[in-house]
């Protein structure tokens, strides 16, 4: 005789696969789990938990096992409901862009702390939310935007349709090889700075999901750092700076030494977690 299947409630499938997640080495097992139903569900947190009581059938409960399956294999949460969060809101992301991460939102708090300027120029925007969240806070009269990867650029452009943001100029442009025809106030960035013999060592959710062209510069880790520095003359307007993210404590000393060589000045700045992140340059 075939055992009938017991029915589920959301509160009992959010405890479970919250327990299997921990089984398996997965951090912040629940809030994964309410992220996966609320996308299934098509409703906000606050909405899930005024439905813990009901239960989830058929096709609903075919995708929730699907997505957990997926997230087990090691693929981001972000990328299996299609959205990452940054400051505060949603962009669509995918396998072509990097994952936003908390640590970066650090280049928006010190845009503002800098004050607005009149032009910003991004490199390497991938998925667009740097570039739009200065838009969106009205950190820049003119904002620019850059990347190698036209499948990046496409996702950076899908968020500006999301945002209702027709004001950011969009382009392919590959940093290492090619000029800039102006100079801007402030140039920020979120480079490929790990080094080649360091991928390996990632967490697989990064080494096999996210892009390795927005991961390293299949050498030292300090590439783009240099470019930046020689390119400085010709990027920045007087009074203006750079503003890039770093790869933590370890590399502080060399992206400030490379910088300083250029007779430029650096400052650098913590994360939340008290570790180095951005680096600010000026003349």
């Amino acid at each position: 005789m075939k055992t009938a299947t017991i029915p589920l409630r959301i509160i009992d499938l959010i405890n479970r696969g919250m327990d299997h997640f921990k089984e398996k080495g997965i951090g912040n097992a629940r809030r994964e789990m309410e992220w996966f139903l609320c996308e299934i569900l098509k409703c906000t947190r606050i909405d899930l938990y005024m439905r813990f009581e009901e239960i989830l059938l058929g096709n609903d409960l075919q995708k929730l096992r699907n997505m957990m399956k997926r997230r087990i294999n090691g693929e981001p949460f972000q990328h299996i409901i299609g959205k990452g969060t940054f400051y505060g809101r949603d962009f669509k992301v995918n396998q072509h862009v990097l994952t936003p991460r908390p640590e970066s939102e650090i280049l928006i708090g010190r845009l503002k702390n800098n004050g607005k300027v009149t032009s910003l120029l991004e490199i390497g925007t991938g998925s667009g939310c740097i570039a739009i969240t200065a838009a969106l806070e009205n950190l820049a009269d003119k904002i620019y935007a850059t990347d190698i990867s036209s499948q990046a650029i496409e996702v950076a452009q899908q968020n500006m349709t999301l945002f209702s943001m027709s004001t950011i100029q969009l382009a392919r442009h590959d940093f290492l090889t090619q000029q800039f025809n102006s100079k801007f106030d402030v140039v920020i960035s979120n480079p490929p700075y790990i080094g080649l013999n360091e991928m390996d060592t990632l967490q697989k959710e990064v080494r096999e999901f996210d892009p390795s062209v927005a991961l390293t510069d299949e050498n030292d880790g300090l590439t783009f750092y240099r470019r930046f520095a020689d390119q400085y003359g010709e990027l920045v307007n007087p009074n203006g700076y750079l503003l890039l993210e770093i790869g933590g404590n370890p590399q502080k000393d060399a992206v400030e030494t490379i910088f300083q060589n250029a007779e430029l000045k650096t400052e650098s700045f913590k994360d939340l977690q008290g570790d180095y992140r951005v680096v600010e340059v000026r003349s």
